[in-house]
């Protein structure tokens, strides 16, 4: 479950919209596990730009003010990852996965993901003047399911099975559908993953929850209106 992704330094709107976050996160957790009881374990994980050595102490600081008072959620049981690290992960990703790299097509500097079931409208990422794509969000959040993956089986001592729980916080659409493509990329080239990403985004326009959730093996989104 990814329950936050801010920027450093904090900035005040950026710290209590993270706190709103995790509240919602947390009353999430206590439905899940009270419906379920012990058939699932949550991993919450937090994305963070700017993320280096010299603001891990803040970091952390702000991860134990927000989970104050939350009885679902605690900071130890909370996974850091840096988008930095991840933007070079899909670096490394492009170069030696030839089916990921040949997946885009070059518009006007930008690299869109070739999907004949699902229309994009946003970039995965630049394409610079040698022909290297630069990742941005689509790619990013592409090798951020790759970690996901591989710390879940790593947690949970398993290969199959795990749920990735994308919740989008944002007003915007385009913010839900840029978790979309980072999720068709993961599932289009990583056709023997074991994860089933599911985002839940909150729509303004008609006042409920869109869950769209999509199977690594049947390669088809299924989508709900809450």
């Amino acid at each position: 479950m990814e329950i936050a992704h801010f920027s450093l330094p904090l900035q005040p709107k950026n710290r209590e919209w993270a706190k709103r976050n995790m509240k919602f996160a947390n009353e999430l957790a206590r439905e899940i596990i009270q419906e379920h009881k012990h058939k699932f374990k949550i991993i919450p994980t937090i994305l963070l730009n700017n993320l280096d050595e010299d603001s891990m102490v803040e970091a952390e600081a702000f991860i134990d003010e927000m989970v104050e008072g939350q009885k679902y959620i605690r900071s130890e049981s909370i996974r850091l990852v840096s988008e930095r690290n991840l933007k070079n992960r899909a670096f490394k990703a492009l170069k030696r996965n030839k089916a990921l790299a040949s997946s885009f097509i070059n518009i006007d500097g930008k690299a869109f993901f070739k999907d004949d079931e699902y229309e994009h409208n946003l970039a995965a990422g630049f394409v610079d003047d040698s022909g290297k794509i630069i990742p941005r969000c689509g790619l990013i959040l592409t090798s951020f399911l790759d970690m996901v993956a591989k710390f879940a089986n790593d947690r949970l001592h398993q290969k199959s099975n795990a749920d990735v729980l994308f919740v989008s916080f944002s007003e915007e659409f385009h913010e839900y559908q840029r978790v979309r493509l980072g999720v068709d990329i993961y599932t289009k080239t990583h056709t023997n993953a074991t994860i089933h990403p599911i985002i839940l985004h909150w729509s303004y326009e008609i006042d409920q929850a869109l869950t769209s959730y999509r199977e690594c093996n049947t390669q088809a989104w299924h989508e709900v209106e809450l």
